[in-house]
């Protein structure tokens, strides 16, 4: 990381860092897992268009925070049925998850859940500058 990229967010909160790097990560996830305007639901897995799509966590970012920008916890989810209505729809998520990274890497993630983490500066201006390089250059 460069000097001049730590400059440009001296003036940030750590609550601040943490929106920015939602953003940019989200955004990454939203175009990692759309083509062409539309995406397949990691839960009930059917195709919608993006405009109905968020980033949902199948390990939830308030509780496991250490997963909050792992790319294997976040997934393309419909906003309003699976992720709202359904509260994430976990049992059909977790399936979805299992057929895309595999249940080892699933039950990976279920046993290293609800470890304590606390953001620092310096790891979430890593994060920004990742996943805003990302989704310049790889969509």
């Amino acid at each position: 990381m460069e000097a001049k990229e730590i400059q440009r967010y001296k003036d940030k909160s750590v609550a601040q860092l943490l929106k920015i790097a939602t953003k940019h990560f989200n955004l990454f996830i939203r175009n990692r897992d759309s083509k062409n305007g539309y995406f397949k639901c990691i839960s009930c897995q059917k195709v919608k268009s993006v405009d109905q799509m968020c980033a949902g966590h199948y390990l939830s970012a308030g509780n496991n925070a250490v997963f909050r920008f792992d790319e294997y916890n976040v997934n393309g989810q419909c906003n309003a049925y699976c992720n709202m209505f359904l509260s994430g729809n976990l049992v059909n998520y977790r399936m979805g998850l299992v057929n895309k990274i595999g249940k080892e890497n699933v039950e990976w993630l279920e046993q290293n859940a609800k470890k304590p983490y606390r953001w620092d500066r310096f790891t979430l201006i890593d994060i920004i500058i990742k996943y805003k390089s990302l989704n310049k250059t790889k969509f």
